[in-house]
């Protein structure tokens, strides 16, 4: 399921051609792009999240301190896309919020938990998952063997 929103083909062409620009490295066209299609799309389209995450971002990357607001406003009301919790994440890196990055790696990672880029981005700032029993400690014995039986066990991963 969380595939189909990888899939772009699905998406506005104002998205699609953002992408494309901003694969090429044009990033003024990339923002243009996903600022039709964010400001195009009805708020019960099932991309919007999406549209707006992008918008944000590139918004921010350009200057502009709104794009933290889009990103964070898209990151609460999503549910089944984990691009818009990266792209949150990225967009409190920028502005140096580190700990609300890592809230929505995590935030991100429940929901999908096979994200490419936002295992990435988790795995480069060095974040650990969350203990089962974050009372006894990271070193006790408890925590360590429930830790090495959940270790890429996606259906139990969440509890960890």
């Amino acid at each position: 399921m969380n595939n189909i929103y990888r899939d772009y083909a699905a998406m506005s062409p104002e998205f699609r051609q953002g992408i494309a620009h901003l694969a090429a490295g044009e990033h003024e066209d990339a923002l243009d792009a996903f600022a039709c299609a964010d400001i195009r799309t009805r708020r019960d389209d099932v991309y919007k999240n999406k549209y707006q995450s992008f918008h944000g971002f590139l918004l921010l990357q350009s200057g502009h301190s709104k794009g933290i607001e889009l990103c964070r406003s898209a990151a609460a009301q999503e549910c089944f896309d984990g691009d818009v919790f990266y792209n949150l994440a990225r967009a409190e890196l920028e502005i140096g919020h580190r700990r609300e990055a890592i809230q929505a790696i995590r935030r991100g990672l429940d929901i999908d938990t096979t994200h490419p880029d936002m295992i990435r981005l988790r795995q480069r700032l060095g974040v650990r998952r969350s203990l089962m029993f974050a009372s006894l400690g990271r070193d006790n014995l408890i925590n360590r063997i429930i830790g090495k039986f959940t270790y890429g066990s996606s259906s139990l991963r969440c509890f960890v």
